[in-house]
């Protein structure tokens, strides 16, 4: 059985590092993009079973981003999370209007990010018990 696939575009490496070993930790295949132009490009080639997206990043804005997905009948049954440190209200409500999932980054955010991710991809968070994916480093 191929793994899923997500996608996390974000500006800030490190945070790319920790998500991917995390995502990785759950039996994800992880690619990454460092903008939002990049994971377009990527998501169109490699069409992952979710995504991670960023607001605020160079090369254009996590949420028209996740408003050109959303417009595309191919890509708009693709479940997208938006993970960024502002909470702003509008943003809040764009992402209701797409019904994409919004969680604030904050350093206790991986449960909440992690709860969404195993129930839309129907995985179990405890998949960093399987022997498979005991040797993967934990973050």
């Amino acid at each position: 059985m191929a793994l899923k696939k997500i996608m996390i575009a974000d500006d800030d490496p490190s945070l790319c590092r920790l998500l991917t070993v995390r995502c990785k930790n759950l039996g994800l295949s992880v690619m990454t993009a460092p903008d939002a132009m990049q994971a377009l490009v990527m998501i169109h080639k490699n069409m992952p079973d979710m995504i991670v997206m960023d607001i605020s990043m160079p090369a254009g804005h996590g949420l028209s981003a996740c408003e050109m997905l959303a417009n595309d009948p191919r890509l708009a049954k693709i479940p997208v999370v938006v993970f960024s440190g502002s909470a702003c209200p509008d943003d809040m409500d764009r992402c209701s209007a797409m019904n994409v999932d919004f969680v604030q980054k904050n350093p206790d955010s991986w449960p909440m990010l992690q709860e969404i991710i195993c129930a839309k991809l129907n995985i179990s968070p405890d998949a960093s018990s399987s022997p498979k994916a005991a040797g993967r480093n934990a973050a």
